[in-house]
């Protein structure tokens, strides 16, 4: 059953037809999939305790690394939302880089959700 993601903001953030035609093969996909969603679970507090502790640097920094590898995954509307917050935080600008990753980090776990509901094994159903 494929689950509804159109209650997002900017709909489904997942575009695996077009990664699967950047990697070619499913099987690596799906570990670079574990990559991200490993990225994200690690970094998206990280990012939330330097923006509240006004420390765009560190906070660039991880956007920064999220910027590179999100492309490969993900639709245009959620990798635009964390070039911007990355933005705000390079030009040191705490108030623009807080507000916008308020708008961004729900975005950024609801792509959490998908990865996770993609990557977990198929449920078995009763025949």
């Amino acid at each position: 059953m494929a689950t509804d993601f159109s209650g997002n903001k900017n709909g489904p953030h997942l575009d695996l037809p077009e990664a699967l035609g950047k990697i070619a093969d499913a099987s690596a996909m799906r570990d670079m999939l574990g990559m991200l969603a490993d990225l994200l679970a690690q970094d998206m507090p990280k990012i939330q305790q330097a923006l509240l502790n006004q420390n765009v640097v560190v906070a660039g920094r991880l956007l920064h690394s999220l910027k590179g590898c999100m492309p490969i995954f993900c639709t245009a509307p959620i990798c635009d939302q964390v070039a911007l917050v990355e933005q705000y935080a390079k030009l040191g600008d705490v108030s623009r880089a807080q507000q916008a990753y308020a708008v961004l980090a729900p975005e950024l776990s609801a792509l959490m959700l998908e990865i996770q509901l993609h990557l977990a094994p198929p449920v078995a159903t009763p025949m």
